[in-house]
């Protein structure tokens, strides 16, 4: 259905005969530089592309630095996800169209069942454009490192200014201003922490205005949100076998605040079992990788919602009633029984719980609201039974809608939520996923149902699904739990006016260095110490970066910093580490600590009396370290590792690193010597010098021919030779 209007300036008001139903998105159309801006959200675990305008992006963060220790969730923007405060969908019965929309060489067209279109020529922008730049702050820089005297500095992902946070104790601050055909001003803040009992989600707190002259009757907002179009750093290295890959679009989705009792209000998400597949693969069990790949949740919570339009922000009341509307479903999925609507937009209808009327939410719901069925309490182990959802591109969307609302001219409303990502950590569920291979799971502890856990009571299992599928599903449920952990933190972190306790500053500096006598780390953080509740510093490694092996806490001192050597100087700490496999690949990062108050009013009180730790992510661990063993003079200790080489042999990965898994090493090299490698038949492979100025014992060679091909199966000969002319040879095999 569409409708013209001519260009004179026309107010648009409900009769029998005439209706004029406008969608305004957020999704602004940029034409000009402060529409053209985009920057990241990279604080936490959340990492999110935002557009100045609203709009959706397209952002990929898996180049460089994504750290799969980390479980990070990378959100590529794709869709008009609320994720950062895109697409939000406003709706109103009566608008004034501004005379400043008079550029048209014919009159425009409005689609109402769908967002607002408007052509042919628009030079307004009616669907919006940025009144206020966007600015991006960031508290800290990436922490500048040397490793093995090869300098990294990355850029950062925003202004580094910490004056610009005020009392806020968030480690990122974004803020943009647009404006819409509406006359609706929104301004988005956009807040994230490193804290880690903080970490895993954002905070958009919006505010809409509105700067029109008009009287915006029956005004709505929706957001929606999923986490189809999302990448996920744990699963990468290595990732899952071909029949063991997940799709992020086959979900079960819940709301909890709908019903009478219910104390937040949060959307979630998590793994469904694919019912084309004939195994229960919920959580995305890998039996080869033997880890679970998807045990998480998306989830997005109202922290506050507007009860009325305000002036002054001392008279705005949170109304836990708002959203007033929830559902399900895919929009082109959604069935519209149009017969009931008055206003022919499958959209408004759905908005304004048409749907969730349709198909209602069981139980005690709360009065003069509309909750849409959740898709998890069919009784149904099919995820797509759900009348909004189909098994082939799901895309399901978890749809809220605020309102409806009278909005006069210069009012304003005030809409809080978080956005995040939780559920067990990747060390549990690899835990979980060997136990479940090995066939010796067990139920999760403190589940509330001994046969659905965390799950609703009516919660279907998949029919294929056998006693220890059962187990491991229940050990996904209890993701719910977290997810309310979570929320909770987050309101509490709302209501206290973002100023729960703030993350040590990470190190000014790190110098890590491979030598003979051990791996030498340095570092600088006086601001850390200076802190009155500076509690010491830790040490992290491990080896390799497959998701499968995990750091570990090498070296740990309190704020006394014993076991540390410091440069009265410099005031540069330094610790050896000398207790390291010789050879293989070390990847370090350094923390400071810091106690929080156990009286702490800011402080929630599950976190007081914890241990803070500086950011995981100011200290990008791009490179490894590879410690060297001694050198010494006598060519008759000369060894080669491993020998034979078995590209099959998992310990390569497992306890060296070897993630490529093509690397001979020489150890108890001298200092000077030149390595030479012949076939069995005589034939020079390739020569290496060997010249190390940290008295390095040890030299790898990557298997490549002086060709750059990569050797085959066979026997090889080495030769070293020292300046002086002595020499010795020794045999190795590979087998590949």
């Amino acid at each position: 259905m569409t409708y013209k209007f001519h260009n004179h300036k026309k107010p648009l008001v409900l009769s029998s005969i005439v209706l004029a139903l406008l969608f305004i998105t957020a999704n602004i159309g940029a034409q000009t530089q402060p529409e053209l801006e985009r920057a990241e959200i990279k604080a936490g675990r959340i990492w999110l592309g935002v557009t100045a305008n609203g709009d959706k992006g397209s952002f990929d963060y898996r180049a460089g630095f994504f750290p799969n220790d980390y479980d990070i969730l990378g959100v590529r923007g794709q869709q008009l996800d609320a994720w950062a405060g895109a697409g939000f969908d406003m709706a109103t019965t009566m608008w004034t169209r501004p005379d400043s929309i008079i550029d048209y060489t014919e009159d425009p067209v409005i689609y109402v069942d769908t967002v607002a279109v408007y052509g042919p020529v628009n030079k307004f922008q009616p669907t919006g454009k940025v009144v206020v730049p966007m600015t991006n702050y960031v508290r800290y820089r990436y922490t500048p490192q040397v490793l093995d005297f090869d300098p990294i500095e990355l850029e950062s992902y925003g202004v580094v200014d910490p004056d610009k946070f005020g009392d806020y104790t968030c480690d990122q601050l974004l803020e943009v201003t647009s404006q819409n055909v509406l006359g609706v001003q929104i301004h988005r803040k956009i807040l994230a922490w490193s804290q880690n009992y903080n970490d895993d989600y954002v905070i958009v707190d919006v505010v809409f205005t509105n700067v029109s002259d008009s009287t915006l009757k029956n005004f709505y907002i929706s957001v929606r949100s999923n986490g189809e179009n999302t990448i996920r750093s744990n699963g990468a290295a290595p990732s899952p076998a071909g029949g063991e890959r997940f799709s992020t679009a086959i979900t079960w989705q819940h709301y909890y605040g709908g019903r009478v009792g219910d104390s937040l209000r949060v959307f979630y998400e998590y793994s469904a079992n694919d019912p084309v597949v004939p195994f229960d693969n919920m959580g995305a069990p890998s039996m080869t990788k033997r880890k679970l790949f998807n045990p998480n949740f998306i989830w997005y919570a109202i922290l506050h919602a507007s009860e009325q339009p305000f002036t002054d922000p001392a008279n705005d009341r949170d109304d836990f009633l708002q959203p007033k509307v929830t559902y399900f479903g895919k929009d082109n999925i959604i069935p519209y029984n149009s017969a009931n609507d008055e206003f022919g937009s499958k959209n408004f209808w759905a908005i304004r719980g048409g749907f969730s009327e349709y198909y209602p939410m069981s139980g005690n719901t709360w009065p003069e609201t509309f909750h849409g069925a959740n898709t998890d309490e069919l009784g149904d182990p099919n995820y797509s039974a759900h009348l909004g959802v189909t098994n082939q591109g799901n895309n399901s969307k978890m749809w809220s809608s605020f309102g409806p609302y009278t909005f006069e001219p210069g009012q304003s409303l005030h809409i809080v939520y978080a956005s995040g990502y939780t559920g067990l950590s990747i060390e549990k569920a690899k835990e979980i996923g060997e136990k479940w291979v090995d066939g010796t799971l067990d139920d999760p502890p403190g589940i509330p149902n001994a046969r659905t856990g965390f799950f609703p009571e009516n919660f279907a299992f998949p029919s294929e699904a056998t006693d220890i599928d059962l187990q491991k599903d229940r050990w996904v449920s209890t993701g719910v739990d977290s997810v309310m952990k979570s929320v909770s933190r987050a309101k509490w972190n709302f209501e206290h006016d973002y100023k729960i306790p703030q993350a040590p500053p990470p190190p000014s500096e790190v110098n890590i260095t491979g030598l003979g006598t051990g791996v030498e780390i340095r570092w600088k953080d006086a601001d850390a110490e200076a802190l009155p509740n500076f509690a010491g510093y830790r040490i992290m490694q491990r080896i390799s970066n497959t998701d499968t092996v995990f750091y570990e806490q090498t070296f740990a001192t309190g704020p006394d910093l014993a076991g540390l050597d410091r440069d009265d100087q410099t005031g540069e700490l330094l610790y050896v580490h000398k207790n390291v496999l010789i050879g293989a690949q070390y990847y370090f990062y350094i923390q400071a600590m810091a106690q929080i108050d156990s009286n702490d009013p800011n402080a929630d009180p599950g976190t007081r009396g914890k241990m803070l730790y500086s950011s995981r992510l100011s200290q990008p661990n791009i490179d490894w370290i590879k410690p060297p063993s001694f050198s010494q003079d006598d060519l008759s200790k000369i060894r080669v590792v491993p020998n034979p080489y078995n590209i099959n042999d998992e310990l390569l990965v497992r306890a060296f690193g070897f993630t490529d898994r093509r690397s001979i090493q020489f150890m108890n090299l001298p200092q000077t010597v030149t390595i030479k490698i012949f076939t069995e038949t005589g034939d020079l492979v390739q020569t290496i010098e060997h010249d190390s100025p940290v008295s390095d014992g040890s030299a790898d060679w990557d298997m490549l021919t002086r060709n750059q091909h990569v050797i085959s199966s066979g026997v090889y000969i080495v030769v070293f030779e020292k300046p002086s002319g002595e020499m010795s040879f020794q045999k190795f095999l590979v087998v590949r």
